[in-house]
């Protein structure tokens, strides 16, 4: 080969090159433009969606189902876990179906809870709490949330919405109240929820030994006041 055919070669495989070059910055923004419809095109279909057409009961008994038995499972932390991600699945799906149901935000934080995402289980109990402030069943998980931290002047605060809201007759919520109020030192008030405590539960005879333990005069010197208050 010359080396002028050589040159002419070389010549016509650069045009070639620039001209598939162009070609594709051409192409670009028609390609950029036909993704971008797309996705609008997308994101308007889930968005006209209405997930209210749906029926939330099954979905919700589904839900409550796999949670039941997430908490049956005391052993296989694995398998609880992924029992507490399908119960998620179904509990999100109802939000979108009934977006003003509270519990479905409530068991949304229980499960975020147990997962260990505190950030996502504040913002579900929050968001429960928005819809309606004093709801008990909110305020009594809100109040487990912040007790399971320590955090009791919180957990009082929630726990104490709970009760003057109808869950006065709870057994849990007496014992978490009188508990709280033991460690803040305030014994009135824990043999006031004791003894609630102990008049929905006569079985617990631990209870009915605390409240004559708090009635004793030398309750303040004793291990179990300094233990109960760490």
């Amino acid at each position: 080969m010359t080396l002028n055919s050589i040159l002419i070669s070389m010549i016509y495989k650069n045009k070639i090159s620039t001209l598939l070059t162009i070609l594709i910055l051409l192409l670009c923004p028609c390609i950029t433009n036909a993704i971008q419809s797309g996705n609008i095109e997308y994101n308007a279909a889930a968005m006209l969606f209405d997930y209210t057409k749906l029926d939330p009961v099954p979905i919700i008994i589904e839900a409550d189902k796999y949670f039941e038995i997430a908490f049956q499972q005391q052993i296989d932390k694995n398998l609880k876990e992924q029992y507490l991600s399908l119960a998620m699945g179904k509990y999100i799906l109802a939000s979108k179906i009934q977006p003003q149901e509270i519990r479905n935000y409530v068991q949304l934080a229980r499960i975020y809870d147990e997962f260990k995402k505190d950030s996502l289980a504040k913002s579900n109990f929050f968001h429960a709490t928005n819809l309606e402030l004093n709801d008990p069943y909110t305020n009594f998980w809100f109040g487990e949330f912040y007790y399971k931290r320590r955090d009791f002047k919180r957990a009082l605060k929630h726990f104490t919405i709970a009760y003057n809201n109808g869950y006065a007759n709870d057994y849990e919520l007496n014992l978490r109240l009188a508990t709280i109020y033991e460690k803040f030192a305030d014994l009135i008030n824990a043999k006031k929820y004791y003894s609630t405590a102990f008049s929905l539960n006569p079985q617990t005879t631990e209870l009915q030994e605390k409240i004559q333990a708090i009635d004793n005069s030398n309750y303040e010197q004793s291990e179990y006041y300094h233990f109960i208050r760490e």
